[in-house]
């Protein structure tokens, strides 16, 4: 689904290109701390405890989501869980 106007987004693509590539990275780092921030903050909300295992999967999965395999998914809770004492 797509509620811009073709002409809005033709407009905001021209824009985006002005900018050298070292602005369109720092907006890219910014936007994807941004929304770690929000995570964090719903994940607090939730009651996880920050730098837990579940909260690093949790994180994880929110930001990566199908990104990051099953078996990788359980190497690093695996990881994390030993190194917490869980």
């Amino acid at each position: 689904m797509n509620d811009t106007l073709p002409r809005a987004e033709a407009l905001v693509r021209t824009l985006m290109l002005r900018r050298s590539g070292e602005e369109r990275l720092k907006m890219g780092a910014d936007m994807f701390s941004a929304s770690r921030a929000l995570i964090a903050a719903s994940l607090r909300e939730e009651g996880l405890v920050p730098g837990s295992a579940e909260w690093k999967l949790r994180l994880l999965d929110r930001t990566y989501g199908s990104e990051i395999s099953p078996a990788q998914r359980q190497r690093l809770l695996a990881r994390w869980r030993s190194e917490s004492g869980a």
